[in-house]
């Protein structure tokens, strides 16, 4: 027994893992590229065991969703619990979980943010988020952000700018991007503070430019982290919230791989002092399980609903799901009175740092409590984007015993759970340390050639 998980109730087919992968490869949709050859057997904290007993810190917390640690006793207590009352019911009978999850969610945001309506994903978040902004208002457009990811599903691919848009026909009409605020690599050449955030108001501009009717929505993420970790400058959201309330703009945060913690406060807009119109949450929220919120004003509430607002799902306002809820918002608040991720989140930024000192190949170390960044370069000198490096060293610390996401390209994001030790954080700069080493060693001897991006290289995206 290890971190109260008895080997003895795992499932055990009796074949081997290659026959299992085999049989993946042969019955699963490859929804996201190859699968991956780490076949899962447990997780527990900041580990995961593969079936052959190899041991892996997990320092992509599972896509974002383990922020409090793989398999909590709180979530098995909350699952336990919702055996006693009532795993399911329809969405339009409200129970007692559910009630208390949205009054307990509304305690933790400011008033402004009075309404709440609880969902399975972060992508239908997203959905319901431009749906209430649009049929409050009556107006049909929105605007993202370059380099911004918020889903898979229709609207959220809209006002998603990454390639992964494209292949599959013409996205919603009447969706705009303005540059992202990508001060390392400013699209405008632009340097910040001189720039006076030249980013929001060329292209609000572009925007009035295009636009065939009113705009209904701004959609951003407080920290663009699947597009390569990218973190506004101070002062950003507040600029975006005047532009927008100039044109009569509801503003959208998506918070699902920021909020509840990991940042080091609660939600990452407090840092701005920019209150949302609407706020998308999920991920942490369901440790795991697919639980999400969406918030909205009292304004956008009352008439999205006047308006005919309507929004239905199977598993919209689940009893259990809300129970688990609730106890991730618990464990939210006792990290945040730990300093959890600030404390640890300076420990393992302040070590990146030390090996940017040491490793010409890194160009850049960004982020915010454990939501940090690396970006790889050919060179100090020329900054050059290096895909190959990032994908070289990630594939040497998964050798090592290290799970580390290559976000977007050239730049790995970061992100291990809430509950990591000062010893996990040394151990897992450590094995950085000796893998930039090996693909160092490998571009001496020219022995360094493409690599295959998996599965799991992928994985941190899929909301």
């Amino acid at each position: 027994m290890h971190g109260g998980i008895d080997s003895s109730d795992r499932i055990r087919d009796g074949r081997d893992t290659d026959t299992l992968l085999k049989i993946a490869d042969e019955s699963l949709l490859r929804h996201a590229g190859a699968f991956d050859g780490l076949l899962v057997d447990r997780a527990f904290g900041t580990t995961i065991w593969d079936r052959e007993g190899n041991q892996y810190l997990d320092f992509t917390s599972g896509q974002l969703c383990a922020t409090f640690g793989h398999n909590p006793p709180e979530l098995r207590d909350a699952i336990a619990a919702s055996f006693d009352r009532a795993v399911h019911s329809s969405s339009l009978l409200p129970s007692e979980e559910v009630i208390l999850l949205a009054e307990r969610l509304l305690e933790l945001l400011p008033p402004r943010l009075s309404k709440v309506t609880l969902l399975s994903t972060g992508s239908e978040a997203t959905e319901v988020g431009l749906k209430a902004a649009k049929m409050a208002t009556g107006r049909w457009e929105s605007i993202g952000v370059s380099r911004s990811y918020h889903g898979h599903t229709a609207g959220a691919a809209s006002v998603t700018f990454l390639p992964r848009r494209r292949g599959n026909g013409p996205g919603q009409p009447g969706v705009h991007a303005i540059p992202a605020p990508y001060c390392f690599r400013c699209p405008l050449g632009a340097t910040y503070p001189q720039c006076g955030f030249a980013c929001i108001d060329v292209g609000m501009a572009t925007v009035d430019a295009q636009r065939t009717s009113e705009v209904a929505a701004c959609i951003i993420e407080p920290i663009l982290s699947t597009g390569g970790m990218i973190e506004p400058p101070s002062g950003y959201l507040t600029h975006l919230r005047e532009r927008c309330d100039e044109r009569g703009i509801h503003l959208i945060l998506d918070e699902a791989q920021t909020g509840l913690g990991r940042t080091g406060d609660m939600f990452a807009f407090e840092r701005s002092n920019v209150v949302p119109d609407v706020l998308a949450l999920s991920k942490s929220l369901g440790g795991g399980f697919p639980l999400a919120a969406v918030v909205v004003t009292d304004t956008i509430a009352e008439q999205a609903e006047r308006n005919g607002f309507r929004f239905l799902t199977s598993h919209m306002n689940e009893p259990s799901m809300a129970m688990i809820g609730l106890a991730m918002l618990s464990l939210a608040t006792e990290h945040l009175q730990r300093a959890s991720a600030a404390t640890q989140g300076r420990r393992l930024k302040r070590g990146l740092e030390e090996l940017m000192r040491d490793a010409e190949i890194i160009g850049d170390v960004r982020g915010r409590g454990l939501l940090l960044g690396i970006e790889f370069v050919t060179d100090r000198a020329s900054m050059n984007p290096a895909p190959k490096a990032a994908t070289s060293v990630a594939k040497a610390c998964r050798q090592h015993g290290l799970l580390i996401q290559v976000a977007s390209g050239n730049v790995w994001r970061i992100a291990p759970p809430l509950t990591v030790s000062n010893d996990e954080i040394d151990r897992a700069l450590s094995i950085i340390r000796e893998g930039i080493t090996k693909h160092e060693r490998a571009q001496d001897h020219h022995e360094v050639g493409p690599v295959r991006i998996t599965q799991a290289a992928n994985a941190a995206n899929i909301r």
